[in-house]
């Protein structure tokens, strides 16, 4: 199949014009052709983007030293063929000098298809070689760019130490050192990279660097230059060193804090077994003067009311006091990991009438109505003793922060395989800013109110580790002049 050809034939003899086209497509092309006689219709001729010209060398108007003219301002790449009737060699010699892509006589014309392809395939390989130039001048560019901006000092230097490639970087650096000597490596024994650390003086300032030295090679792989790249570490060795020091410094600091540690454990392990021990001589004591109280204060009522009265309030203070001794040992067991309990069937239904059968007296006197709902048995798996202390804590902080006419509600049910207790008061309440300190030991309502009832601030602590020992949660609903609910929820005996 012929190669389709756009062609412009700058000829004035129409006879000749049709050889050449014919000469063209006895070739293999298919010429678009046009033809013109005149340099005007030459120039217009050239808005077609012809691919190839082929332009006789003298026309009325115009002659092939012209055409060449024309085309080296508007289309330099674009091949001409001179055709002449007689042509000397001189002629043909500075047409070519002009920029012809050959020249061929009238007489001669089956040339003219080798020609056009030599000229086709001339102008591809130079639309190929100035591409080729193009990408590598672009690429230079990037690499200068690099070399120029990088933040490290950079060279390429020949195997004589002349410098080939540098940036402004590495010029600052001192002349005094020998460019060359720690790439001795590379250029006697051909190694690869060369790396360590040299030293330079920049502005006057010995500085350190992380050299790199590394072989450039030529197409038959020798090596015919030495590259450097050069990062200046000085700030990364000072901050080395800095977190050196403040690494050791730490060491120093965290074995203080050790040793200060071990101190706080011994004086809070001294101050455990001091609690439990005070603890323990202070039960026994009041135990015996809770006993002995009772015993005069039944043959006081029915002898001396005035005796009577003195007697309760020595029973009363002692109870106190025993409560407050058994919330120490118990925190003081908690602390030191020795607390256990046991795992029996409790019923906390009958736990809770039980507390508050105790309690009854109390809410009496402080006339606040005691209740209890609850839906049959609440059995759970635990220490009776414990969940007994947890239940009579809650009621006792309930009654004692109940006002007068208030009254203390205890609901019992099993929710989604737990059984829950909720102690519900229509108390003092307490703020939402002090609602999640509660159960922290020691803590104390900032109210006015608060502070006129006496307290210890152990009561809910010791609920919370109590009842967290046996698996469960435990946590406060209040509104401030309203009252409270504290929620305690175990898992239910399976």
């Amino acid at each position: 199949m012929p190669t389709p050809l756009r062609l412009l034939v700058a000829e004035d003899f129409p006879p000749d014009a049709e050889l050449i086209l014919s000469e063209v497509r006895r070739a293999g092309y298919d010429p678009v052709a046009t033809v013109v006689d005149t340099a005007g219709k030459f120039l217009r001729a050239l808005d077609d983007e012809p691919e190839v010209v082929i332009c006789d060398y003298t026309l009325p108007t115009m002659t092939a030293p012209d055409a060449l003219a024309i085309l080296q301002s508007k289309q330099p790449d674009l091949p001409l063929i001179v055709v002449s009737g007689t042509m000397d060699e001189a002629t043909c010699v500075n047409s070519l000098r002009l920029g012809a892509a050959d020249y061929l006589l009238k007489d001669r014309l089956s040339r003219l298809g080798p020609a056009i392809d030599h000229a086709l395939a001339r102008r591809e390989l130079d639309r190929v070689a100035r591409m080729a130039e193009q990408r590598r001048d672009e690429t230079m560019n990037i690499l200068l760019g690099l070399v120029e901006n990088s933040v490290a000092a950079i060279s390429v230097q020949n195997m004589s130490g002349h410098t080939m490639v540098s940036n402004d970087l590495y010029n600052q650096l001192s002349t005094d050192h020998p460019p060359l000597a720690s790439a001795a490596p590379i250029r006697t024994a051909g190694a690869e990279v060369v790396q360590r650390q040299e030293l330079f003086s920049v502005d006057g300032e010995q500085r350190t660097f992380h050299a790199v030295r590394y072989p450039v090679r030529d197409g038959t792989d020798t090596v015919f230059a030495v590259g450097s790249i050069l990062v200046d570490i000085t700030e990364q060795k000072r901050v080395e060193a800095d977190l050196r020091k403040a690494r050791a410094e730490l060491e120093a600091q965290n074995e203080q804090l050790d040793h200060a540690n071990a101190e706080l454990r011994e004086v809070d392990r001294l101050k455990t077994e001091f609690v439990a021990s005070v603890s323990h001589e202070l039960r026994t004591p009041l135990t015996s003067i809770r006993g002995y109280a009772e015993l005069l204060l039944d043959e006081a009522e029915e002898a001396d009311t005035q005796t009577a009265k003195m007697l309760d309030i020595i029973d009363r203070n002692a109870r106190r006091l025993l409560n407050l001794v058994e919330d120490l040992l118990l925190l003081s067991k908690i602390d030191s990991r020795t607390l256990t309990h046991e795992a029996v069937e409790v019923d906390l239904a009958d736990v809770a009438e039980g507390a508050l059968l105790v309690l009854k007296p109390s809410a009496e006197t402080a006339n606040v109505s005691m209740n209890l709902e609850s839906e049959g048995e609440l059995p759970v798996l635990g220490d009776r003793g414990q969940l007994e202390r947890v239940i009579l804590n809650l009621l006792s902080n309930a009654v004692k922060f109940s006002d007068q006419g208030g009254t203390v509600t205890v609901q019992g049910v099993v929710e989604a395989e737990e059984v829950v207790i909720r102690v519900t008061d229509t108390g003092l309440g307490v703020s939402a800013e002090e609602l999640p300190k509660l159960f922290n030991r020691f803590f104390r309502s900032a109210s006015d109110a608060a502070h006129k009832i006496p307290g210890t601030g152990l009561g809910l602590a010791v609920v919370r580790e109590i009842v967290e020992n046996h698996g469960g949660s435990v946590g406060m609903d209040s509104v401030l002049g309203e009252g409270s609910t504290v929620t305690v929820r175990l898992p239910m005996r399976s």
